[in-house]
């Protein structure tokens, strides 16, 4: 109270000359019609100014606010998107064939040549024997066989394709177990021909071929393709069976080469056939 006092003691004449203006004011406003005309419309102004500015911070802040809920959810999903590529790297890099019995192993590489248009069509690889690939591996996909590694340097590898005058892959017919060799014949890129199935056998369209583990380069039950034609020629005693691959070789990007670690005790045993012919 005192300092109040005190205040309006050496500030008295300002105090004064305030309230007399808003006595003033007060007096024209009310009493002189003209002045509040101006002095309402002037209100008016001023209160719509700061109405719309007001309404204006409003929406700037909702605005701010679904701005920032757009770059959390952009985040999240440009998360999800990085996650998802990372996840699908390691699904390319990962080995998805049946589960392979003991001496077999898999190294992944990429396909970075594949000719298609020659009668005896190679393949490159990015890796090579500093990697572990050697001549004499079998070279894979998940969907089936691919071909055969035939040279190799420290980075890459070089592989018979399936599509190949020199191509004899030993198959079998999964649902009656006939087997016999499968070649190439030099037209379509698409199919080979099965040979030396008795013509007792039962052959079926749509019969699925798969590799007979009789090698040493592919395992058994490994994936090559479903029958697409059989017929006996006249005279013969064999089928003409024409197996379109489940591997198309003209989509090849990852593959797999299979690694069988008892290879040279499996051939170095079997040179022994000689001895009993």
């Amino acid at each position: 109270m005192w300092k109040f006092a005190r205040v309006i003691v050496q500030h008295g004449s300002l105090v004064l000359f305030v309230l007399l203006q808003s006595l003033c004011l007060i007096w024209v406003v009310k009493y002189n019609q003209p002045q509040q005309k101006i002095y309402l419309y002037s209100y008016q102004l001023m209160a719509s100014s700061l109405q719309s500015k007001v309404q204006h911070s409003l929406e700037y802040i909702s605005l701010r606010k679904k701005n920032d809920s757009l770059a959390k959810e952009n985040a999240r999903l440009l998360e999800k998107l990085v996650n998802s590529a990372e996840g699908e790297k390691k699904k390319r890099d990962s080995f998805h064939l049946p589960a392979l019995p003991g001496p077999y192993k898999v190294l992944s590489a990429r396909v970075i040549n594949n000719s298609l248009d020659r009668r005896n069509n190679m393949i490159t690889l990015d890796r090579g024997g500093r990697d572990g690939i050697a001549p004499g591996m079998g070279v894979v996909t998940a969907a089936g066989i691919v071909g055969i590694v035939t040279d190799t340097s420290q980075r890459y590898s070089l592989v018979m394709s399936l599509l190949h005058s020199n191509t004899a892959i030993s198959a079998r017919l999964n649902r009656s177990g006939f087997f016999g060799p499968l070649v190439w014949e030099g037209h379509d890129p698409a199919i080979m021909r099965l040979k030396a199935i008795q013509k007792y056998a039962d052959v079926r369209m749509g019969d699925t071929v798969v590799t007979s583990g009789y090698s040493v380069v592919f395992p058994k039950d490994l994936a090559i393709g479903t029958v697409s034609m059989h017929r006996v020629s006249p005279g013969s005693f064999t089928y003409d069976i024409d197996v379109r691959l489940s591997q198309p070789m003209t989509k090849l990007d990852q593959v797999y080469v299979i690694i069988n670690e008892q290879k040279e005790e499996k051939l170095e045993l079997e040179r022994k056939f000689s001895r009993y012919e």
